[in-house]
């Protein structure tokens, strides 16, 4: 980690490798999200965008908080991938209806 000194303050950097923790894959696949609204878990139809070992770029419509909880079942597996929202796009923005997730 690199640290730049402006105005008195300390700065941190990241090298551009170390900013994005691994590399990304395009998958462009099916998938379901599971959210829990309180009463009963429901099931929502999603693409995954890209994904890499440490989470998930989905695109849907759905409306979800950082840090929240979901399950992300990609249509090919049983398996359930428990992740936490890291990111929403915001509306108007290129990002709108996608969301950043991290494998918990």
């Amino acid at each position: 980690m690199w640290k730049i000194l402006t105005e008195a303050k300390s700065v941190p950097t990241l090298p551009s490798r170390e900013a994005r923790r691994s590399w990304r894959v395009v998958i462009k696949k099916g998938a379901s999200l599971v959210v829990d609204l309180g009463t009963h878990p429901q099931r929502i139809p999603c693409l995954i965008v890209d994904g890499s070992p440490d989470g998930f770029r989905l695109r849907g419509s759905f409306r979800l908080k950082r840090g929240q909880i979901v399950e992300v079942i990609p249509t090919d597996e049983l398996n359930a991938i428990l992740c936490s929202v890291v990111w929403v796009g915001k509306p108007g923005s290129k990002q709108e209806g996608e969301v950043g997730l991290q494998a918990v």
